[in-house]
């Protein structure tokens, strides 16, 4: 077991683990555009949130049964990974887009990835860019993500489908087409749970579905303690719907450290290495800190991914990157809490 430093000493301090622990990433800078079939090309190394998803849709059972991978939930209501099947090569820079027919009305859904395909010289890298829930006319919940290849070379990833039966629900209302709504779910208790959003969506016509996106979540810690969970849900389809909040509580805990002091607007970017077992699915949260008597702390977990890098002892190694960033108006920190399904 390694010693490594967790956070970057110019930034933040020292704090030393003993085993797996984050340091400040690196990001790579070269692409590559080869062709793939199903799936779509943008710039794999810069904000990935705004990109179009290729209108080519994977099925997940499909690919899972093809495999011979059963579904892994034996027991409806607990945590579990539902599934997992090879997403094939896919070429820098590309995404595909897949779904998940017949979804648990009840459940969040979370995708983990392990990467696999790593040269010597470079790292096979993943990053999950986007996750929402579709209903078919009829009542099929479908959970649909995308999955893009943000390194520089040509790999493939395990895809890891997990899921919680919630926590609590309640109905979003109607939301135009185009139009977000915004919830807090306050006393977000215990301080060391995170928190994972799914929604049901209602109201697909017999030619048009309902299309309900989570595009945002973070964390508040208000003056006088209280924690707070927030989260924004879009209408991404083309049509008027609603549909009902699925809220999971994730309580495992893998580990937790400190993100040091973060002014507003600045980020900081942690790996996990060693990120074992492969089939783990992580859940980071944070739970701030430093509320002043008028103002809130507010961290949010802008981006996350999975890469496979190739040791110089010629082992393999699957790290997890997350990236907190302080989208409040006051200088202040949290811990972050790399729990898992």
């Amino acid at each position: 077991m390694k010693s490594i430093n967790l956070v970057a000493l110019a930034v933040f301090g020292t704090m030393v683990l003993t085993g797996c622990g984050g340091e400040l990433g690196e990001m790579q800078d070269d692409a590559s555009t080869s062709d793939a079939p199903a799936q779509e090309f943008t710039s794999p190394f810069g904000d990935t949130t705004q990109d179009s998803v290729p209108s080519v849709a994977l099925d997940g059972r499909a690919a899972a049964a093809a495999e011979g991978v059963r579904e892994m939930a034996v027991t409806p209501g607990a945590m579990a990974l539902a599934s997992s099947w090879y997403s094939g090569s896919v070429a820098a820079g590309a995404t595909q887009h897949w779904y998940w027919n017949n979804s648990n009305l009840t459940a969040a859904y979370k995708v983990g990835l392990s990467p696999t395909g790593a040269s010597t010289s470079s790292a096979c890298r993943f990053e999950v860019t986007r996750t929402w829930d579709t209903q078919q006319y009829g009542g099929e919940r479908e959970f649909h993500f995308a999955i893009k290849n943000t390194g520089s070379i040509a790999c493939g990833t395990n895809i890891l489908l997990s899921y919680q039966t919630r926590a609590a629900t309640w109905a979003t209302g109607g939301i135009d087409v185009g139009a977000s709504k915004s919830w807090t779910w306050n006393n977000a208790n215990p301080l060391t749970a995170t928190h994972v959003v799914g929604i049901s969506p209602s109201g697909a016509t017999s030619t048009t579905p309902c299309e309900l996106e989570v595009t945002r979540t973070w964390y508040a810690q208000q003056p006088g303690g209280e924690r707070e969970f927030k989260f924004t849900v879009k209408n991404v389809g083309a049509i008027a719907c609603q549909g009902d909040v699925q809220l999971a509580v994730i309580t495992s805990a893998n580990s937790s450290w400190s993100t040091g002091s973060l002014s507003p607007g600045a980020s900081g970017t942690w790996v996990w290495n060693n990120a074992n077992p492969l089939d783990r699915v992580y859940a980071a949260g944070l739970s701030p800190a430093g509320a002043s008597t008028v103002t809130p702390c507010q961290l949010e977990v802008t981006k996350t991914y999975y890469q496979q890098k190739i040791n110089t002892d010629g082992t393999a190694e699957r790290e997890f990157y997350l990236t907190v960033e302080n989208v409040g108006s006051l200088t202040c920190s949290g811990t972050i809490l790399l729990n898992y399904f």
